[in-house]
């Protein structure tokens, strides 16, 4: 990992103290230039922006308004190297495809300010505005996670009231900085997919809350006619990952009774859907769905220290925590939904 610091051309609407840091990563392409500018748009609020990238051409020029950070390392390392950089006592975690509306940042730090621990926002489709890009999830006795909102669903106020849920997308989420280090921020090792949804399981354990909140909206431009969803879903993200993660994720916060009925389910399914997508021919899908099996097996000893850290450090039991993040059944057909997407077109969601 290398990390150059850029001193921002100039600073709009920031001090030396901002309340809030949002933190953009960046990879390629220009959609994060539409970010930047609606953040600046923000009212009611200092902040600063820190752009992590490691598009080279990006890191050279800067982008007027920003620091900006050279990282070669995925979205949850470029993430962590945006909040040892920011000065604020708030986080705010961005995708770079993202545009948030003026009120957004303010109402983060409101918020954060009453005592939440994280939040998570509410997005829209950048395409079709009135459809569900994000509204929240909760973990189920399958091991996946429920999310609430399809990206098909049309917005009708379903949604409109703040509440507590596992996690959300980091696309557009905040947390207190002195949080975020004591659980330890994101894991690396995730590199993408799930990081976010890891983070917040461990806020929970520190007996702290981690919310939607409906009025903190923006537009993803993700799984757009800009930015379709197979162009950039590659196999190894959405299989190997999926299911490294997934799988690393239960064996690090579950309390050992609640593993031990998840886990096997859980399993059983990623091994039934690889072996369901070599039949049918996608074969390169099943196998990276059988090398992220396998990636757990030989890095077991690692993931179950891991393990060790994360449950010596809870402040609370699944008891406690599961009436807030785990729902038993999802509403009817969404498993059949999900598998048969997953088996035709290879994306979740």
């Amino acid at each position: 990992m290398t990390l150059t610091r850029y001193e921002p051309l100039s600073m709009h609407n920031s001090t030396l103290n901002p309340e809030i840091s949002c933190i953009v990563c960046h990879h390629k392409g220009d959609f994060i230039h539409k970010f930047v500018k609606s953040v600046r748009d923000s009212i009611g609020v200092t902040y600063e922006i820190i752009v992590i990238t490691s598009d080279d051409e990006l890191a050279s020029n800067g982008i007027k308004g920003c620091y900006v950070f050279y990282c070669d390392g995925g979205p949850a390392e470029k993430r962590n190297v945006g909040s040892r950089v920011a000065k604020a006592d708030y986080l705010a975690f961005f995708d770079d495809d993202v545009e948030v509306y003026y009120h957004v940042l303010r109402r983060l730090v409101r918020d954060l300010d009453s005592g939440k621990g994280m939040i998570y926002g509410k997005l829209h489709n950048a395409e079709y505005t009135d459809r569900f890009d994000e509204a929240g999830g909760y973990l189920t006795r399958t091991g996946f996670i429920w999310s609430r909102a399809g990206q098909n669903d049309k917005d009708i106020g379903q949604y409109n009231l703040p509440e507590r849920i596992l996690s959300g997308k980091s696309a557009l989420c905040a947390i207190r900085r002195n949080l975020f280090n004591k659980v330890g921020g994101f894991d690396e090792d995730f590199w993408i997919l799930g990081e976010e949804t890891d983070l917040a399981w461990r806020v929970w354990l520190a007996n702290e809350e981690v919310w939607f909140s409906p009025d903190i909206t923006g537009i993803h431009y993700f799984n757009t006619k800009w930015k379709p969803a197979n162009e950039y879903y590659t196999s190894k993200r959405v299989q190997f990952n999926g299911c490294r993660n997934y799988i690393t994720m239960l064996i690090k916060n579950l309390e050992a009774k609640n593993l031990w009925k998840i886990l096997p389910i859980h399993v059983l399914i990623w091994f039934t859907v690889s072996i369901a997508m070599l039949l049918s021919g996608k074969m390169m899908q099943g196998i990276n769905i059988l090398k992220g099996l396998g990636y757990v097996v030989v890095h077991l000893k690692q993931i179950l220290k891991k393990r060790s850290i994360v449950q010596l450090a809870r402040q609370c039991t699944d008891e406690d925590i599961f009436p807030h993040i785990y729902r038993v059944s999802p509403p009817k057909g969404y498993y059949w939904n999900r598998v048969t997407r997953y088996l035709r077109i290879g994306l979740h969601g």
